[in-house]
């Protein structure tokens, strides 16, 4: 029997595990509602703007571990998302969007809608699929979840033409294979030959590591090597923050030349782009071993040893040869992590205790440390957006995978919002957090209406307001001549805004109140807005990227 192809795509998704679909309608993806509306399987969340339901299927994706999908609809849907598309891009999160749209062959003849999305897309995601007819679209929808998954997970555009839309075809039996790509015996060897002649050999692990589901196997490893470890912002929480030989994410305003002293990097599933290098301030050793799912990237440095693996995979065979072979003799300390243990404590606790010194003003920082202290024994994912550059030592520690997910390189506001509400749509047990300062905020705003429409008791959205883009403004201020017009605006009122949403708000203004309105919004059933009226003076000084 022949099926349409509305009901060819929805039921493809469907029997191919696809539970929610975060989507924006419009006049050429309307017959997939109806199609939507006859089955049971697939939870639609309608959202208020096309970067909203991209950054949701994100957050979903993100904690679940499994591909988002996204659906709007061509021309503007798809200018309105790009955005997002490529946070998530330079973030490797797996994602399908899908467009219905007029065929490639008709653009120039200024359609509705017409836009060149092809070419717009294309340096920020990893394929575009278009099916050129019916009997491919079931093949397009297997393709897109497959590409977005495999390899380095990322975006993958699936681009329906509207002609085919009233089109039939056969419903086929199809599943998604995917085989973990494992390293050879001698490329294992060759690696820990080289571990094993370096004298201070230092882990730096990404977001890989929890791609990959191989933390198990990370903690292993260091505690088979007695190797110290960082990580990447992608990778917080790939091993508890806290526990003996791990540095986490160092602060962006710390100091990390001792990490220089390094003669060898183990570099698991992150990028050597900038960011993480921290604009350059990082120096990468002359000798490094680099395992990635992803193929070499010419631009940066040349590991010694590039082993292309599923990180699980690749930690697992290593474990195995040290247990069973002579290939490692674990060193009785590293003074590299002695080094990081005392000059981080002594670096933390004196800016602890300038933030403590005036206890009567509520600071961004004021807030992050006692958000970061009612925190640290409660279960609860925080989402946040910028306010990690200067002030990641102040956020709450990452004791458990996927606990901390932060907009990263492409740096674009707006990402923590949606994405704590496809987390929370996808696990209604853990309370999910959004943190973000008030500029972030307004980008997608509008979304507090969707946590209230679909009842999510688990929400929570903090605002650190301080009436605009008051780091930027801080910053420019110490070149320029003060110039409140383009950075600030007038007061707004969040709270009167949010309970209109029909999202439940609370008003800090000053330190004593912080407690209280964290109690009630994590005990009590959400959503909820937490308003953080903070001064304005954002002390950005040693932030890296203020310096020359």
């Amino acid at each position: 029997m022949k099926i349409k192809a509305p009901d060819l795509v929805i039921q493809t998704l469907s029997n191919l595990g696809v539970d929610h679909l975060f989507h924006l309608p419009g006049n050429s993806i309307a017959s997939f509602y109806d199609s939507l509306a006859r089955q049971k399987k697939i939870k639609s969340i309608l959202f208020r703007h096309e970067q909203a339901a991209c950054f949701a299927a994100a957050g979903y994706a993100l904690v679940t571990n499994r591909t988002g999908v996204c659906m709007v609809m061509g021309g503007p849907g798809v200018t309105n998302l790009i955005s997002a598309v490529a946070e998530c891009y330079y973030q490797s999160i797996p994602l399908v969007i899908i467009t219905v749209d007029n065929p490639k062959k008709n653009l120039g003849i200024e359609d509705f809608h017409e836009v060149d999305s092809f070419t717009m897309l294309s340096p920020v995601t990893k394929k575009t699929i278009c099916p050129r007819k019916i009997e491919d679209m079931q093949r397009g929808v297997v393709e897109a979840l497959k590409c977005a998954a495999t390899g380095r997970p990322g975006p993958v555009y699936l681009n329906i033409p509207v002609n085919l839309m009233g089109q039939s075809a056969r419903m086929k039996d199809v599943r998604l294979q995917k085989k973990p790509l494992r390293p050879s015996i001698s490329q294992a060897r060759k690696a820990l030959k080289l571990i094993k002649a370096s004298k201070e050999p230092v882990i730096f692990a990404g977001s890989g590591v929890i791609r990959s589901g191989a933390e198990k196997e990370l903690a292993e490893f260091i505690e088979l090597t007695g190797i110290p470890i960082f990580t990447s912002l992608g990778g917080r929480g790939a091993i508890p923050e806290g526990r003996h030989l791990v540095m986490g994410m160092p602060s962006y305003t710390f100091d990390v030349g001792f990490l220089n002293a390094s003669d060898l990097f183990i570099v698991l599933g992150t990028r050597l782009n900038p960011v993480n290098l921290r604009m350059g301030k990082l120096n990468i050793p002359e000798r490094m071993v680099q395992v990635d799912i992803d193929e070499k990237n010419p631009k940066f440095k040349k590991a010694d040893i590039y082993i292309k693996s599923d990180i699980k995979e690749c930690l697992t065979l290593l474990n195995q040869e040290i247990k069973t072979g002579n290939h490692y003799q674990k060193p009785s300390r590293s003074r590299i992590y002695d080094t990081y243990r005392k000059s981080y404590r002594d670096f933390t606790e004196a800016d602890y205790r300038a933030i403590r010194k005036d206890s009567s003003s509520l600071t961004a920082q004021s807030f992050l440390l006692a958000l970061s202290a009612f925190l640290e024994k409660k279960d609860a994912t925080l989402f946040t957006d910028s306010i990690w550059l200067p002030f990641s030592h102040l956020l709450p520690r990452a004791r458990k995978p996927r606990s901390f997910f932060s907009m990263r390189s492409f740096g674009c506001l707006g990402f923590s919002l949606p994405a704590a509400i496809g987390a929370c749509l996808a696990d209604r047990r853990r309370k999910i957090i959004s943190l973000s300062g008030d500029g972030a905020f307004l980008f997608n705003c509008q979304e507090l209406s969707t946590a209230a429409t679909y009842g999510l008791k688990n929400f929570i959205q903090i605002i650190l307001n301080n009436n605009g883009f008051a780091s930027l403004h801080n910053l420019a201020s110490r070149k320029f001549v003060r110039q409140n017009e383009y950075y600030l605006w007038d007061k707004i009122n969040y709270h009167g805004f949010s309970e209109s949403l029909g999202v439940r708000a609370i008003t800090v203004d000053s330190p004593k109140k912080i407690t209280a309105a964290l109690k009630k919004a994590l005990s009590g059933n959400g959503p909820y807005l937490i308003n953080v009226i903070t001064s304005g003076q954002v002390d950005m000084k040693g932030a890296f990227w203020t310096k020359k």
